[in-house]
């Protein structure tokens, strides 16, 4: 492997202006999940990965995800079901754009050239000269220290829906793949293969990963021994997410998904004395929650989850809520659009949902998740008795390691980090994301070492203005390609 850095280099080159024209395509496909299209549709964001891919002359295997949804496999190198492989996975379903206005005249689905400056203190300062728009955003602390260790400054960057999550990192994962093609051919290396998914129904129920798991079992992938730190031998995974310029992420927390329902009695608009309203209770439930919950966590949660690795427990509140006479939601090129009916009754049911992300605890993942939601569902009926709470949805929390320590010396952490150093000249540490991936299926459930996330900087993930480094979609394919053939290299000689 030693000797391909320039090759590799050369061959990311030349495929920059390929590489920004995919990304375009992918943004300018609407893709929710379970909606991402179809390998034998070309409009669809699915169907314009298959065209790239085929490109490449790399085999590719479309599982179905759902009857608009196909999770793509890409086959990089000779099949080896018992040899060395690593698995990279990018998903390619996003959020909704929501509403049209907050993007200030920018297309959401489109991709947007423009500059980011940052402005100390998290503040980042964009700029889109074509469309006449600048708007300053908060970043996350994490990702303000990658602008902080590259002393500030300003980076072009793309925008539109779907640039940092997940469809640049998408890019950049076809990029590697074109890279190692150019330099290996299509069949790559005699022992070591790359199995690149290209997955969907991220954001929601990670259905797309679990099918391609499912895929690799069939396959005779997973048909090999543990090892004795309880992977399975000659597997390795990296979830590309966007993320923080190419940091590896060892861990993130868990998430709940709770929906609570309050309920009143139905009356005449005309007389609410007469009724009592669901919606209203619901509200005051919120709040009330949102103002006790430092307490309630310390109380109720925290006992339960000593990890001092992970982020504390948080909750978001009322991530969805419906009551009385909605009938259902759309999005329109105005903004939401809500069809109502019986607007002259007093709302006797309400429901939202808590989003509540969790570290490790003690017990099993099931046993912590059920004592989670008991915990919630008594503080809830102790302010309001007749309210009830179900989990509709749970992930268990993954992590590379148990301490600090143990990360550290994690040899996918050290592989990513030695290469992004060499590549970037940036210091490399690992870090710890709050949100999930796909990494917790592919660790927790396929038993295989998995860098939870690795993947460009950028922000505003899931909010208008959501952008993507243009300059890291590039240095990513250099860092992933070169990482991703030590890893290989290293499988190999176990």
């Amino acid at each position: 492997m030693i000797g391909y850095d320039e090759a590799i280099d050369q061959a990311v080159a030349r495929r920059v202006p390929e590489v920004l024209e995919l990304l375009r395509q992918l943004i300018a496909c609407p893709s929710p999940s379970l909606a991402e299209g179809r390998h034998d549709r070309p409009e669809t964001a699915v169907g314009t990965m298959a065209s790239a891919l085929a490109r490449l002359g790399l085999p590719v295997t479309a599982l179905p995800t759902g009857s608009e949804s196909e999770t793509l496999i890409a086959r990089w190198g000779t099949p080896d079901p018992s040899g060395p492989a690593m698995i990279l996975d990018a998903h390619l379903d996003t959020v909704p754009p929501g509403d049209p206005g907050a993007w200030l005249g920018l297309d959401p689905l489109a991709a947007h050239e423009g500059l980011a400056t940052y402005l100390g203190d998290g503040r980042i300062w964009l700029r889109f000269p074509q469309a006449g728009v600048e708007v300053e955003r908060r970043l996350r602390p994490r990702m303000a220290r990658v602008w902080e260790a590259r002393g500030g400054g300003e980076r072009a960057v793309i925008a539109g829906r779907g640039a940092f999550d997940n469809k640049g990192p998408a890019a950049t994962l076809w990029l590697t793949l074109a890279a190692l093609c150019e330099c290996f051919g299509a069949r790559g290396l005699e022992r070591g293969q790359v199995l690149a998914v290209f997955s969907t129904d991220e954001e929601q129920g990670e259905r797309g990963i679990r099918v391609a798991l499912s895929w690799l079992a069939r396959q005779g992938y997973l048909d090999r021994p543990l090892a004795v730190d309880g992977y399975l031998q000659g597997l390795a995974a990296i979830v590309l997410e966007g993320s923080y310029s190419y940091l590896p992420v060892a861990g993130h927390r868990g998430s709940a998904l709770l929906a609570v329902r309050t309920h009143g009695r139905a009356a005449h608009a005309a007389t609410p004395e007469l009724g009592d309203n669901a919606v209203l209770r619901m509200a005051q439930l919120l709040a009330r929650l949102e103002a006790d919950w430092p307490a309630f966590r310390a109380r109720c949660l925290d006992p339960l989850l000593p990890d001092k690795l992970l982020e504390p427990a948080t909750v978001a509140l009322g991530t969805t809520i419906a009551g009385g006479g909605v009938v259902r939601v759309d999005t329109g090129p105005e903004g939401p659009l809500v069809e109502r009916a019986g607007t002259n009754v007093v709302p006797d049911w309400c429901e939202a949902t808590l989003d509540l992300r969790y570290p490790r605890g003690m017990g099993t993942p099931e046993a912590l998740v059920e004592a989670i939601t008991r915990a919630v569902a008594e503080w809830v009926q102790e302010h309001e008795p007749v309210a009830t709470v179900r989990l509709l949805r749970w992930s268990p929390p993954a992590v590379l390691g148990e301490t600090v320590e143990a990360v550290l010396v994690d040899p996918l952490v050290q592989a990513v980090t030695s290469v992004r150093e060499a590549v970037l000249g940036l210091p490399g540490y690992p870090e710890i994301a709050p949100g999930g991936t796909n990494g917790t299926v592919l660790l927790n459930e396929g038993q295989i070492r998995t860098l939870i996330e690795c993947g460009p900087g950028g922000g505003l993930s899931h909010e208008p203005f959501e952008f993507v480094d243009r300059d890291d979609l590039v240095d990513g394919a250099r860092i992933l390609a070169r990482a991703t053939l030590a890893i290989l290299d290293a499988l190999a000689r176990r």
